[in-house]
């Protein structure tokens, strides 16, 4: 794989990731998950300042919880560009080809962004709930009106998440 598809595939995986944030609007739709669990979708755009610095943006579907989940990310021709999948098994990222496997949703991040994300911390967020997560500074004022953000804060690579939520 070049290194430029390896880059492209690294940086989908992380706007996955950020997805799970609390990037969403949530639906209450139901699926093959649970009751408790919960359905949202936007847009986002993500700003990654490493060396390069890396800037994407995406559709994306999410249902389910820190626990048991399902998040799919799109295209702008909207063909499914990846889909994870996480339970307390294990976690699963799609793109082309065969199915990666994981160890846990955290395994996943780490392996996708090199460093572990929040993912508990980022259902609170979608809830618009603000734990306190080292190394993350989080603005949820706008959220009423479908946006949300989040920085991730030196000494970590920084980072941006601007969401704009589905109405």
């Amino acid at each position: 794989m070049s290194s430029f598809c390896a880059l492209s595939l690294r940086l989908v995986v992380l706007f996955a990731i950020f997805l799970v944030a609390g990037c969403a609007f949530n639906t209450g739709a139901g699926d093959s998950f649970n009751a408790r669990n919960s359905h949202w979708q936007g847009r986002l755009i993500l700003k990654v300042h490493s060396e390069p610095v890396q800037a994407l943006s995406a559709d994306f579907d999410l249902q389910g919880d820190a626990q048991v989940g399902r998040l799919s990310l799109f295209t702008p021709l909207g063909t499914t560009a990846a889909r994870l999948e996480w339970d307390a098994h294990g976690a699963q990222l799609q793109t082309t080809g065969e199915p990666q496997l994981f160890e846990s949703i955290e395994a996943l991040t780490r392996h996708s962004t090199g460093t572990v994300l929040p993912i508990a911390s980022l259902f609170d967020w979608l809830k618009g709930v603000e734990p306190f997560t080292p190394g993350w500074q989080v603005d949820l004022r706008d959220l009423a009106n479908g946006r949300f953000s989040a920085q991730r804060l030196p000494p970590h690579v920084p980072a941006e998440l601007k969401i704009i939520l589905d109405r």
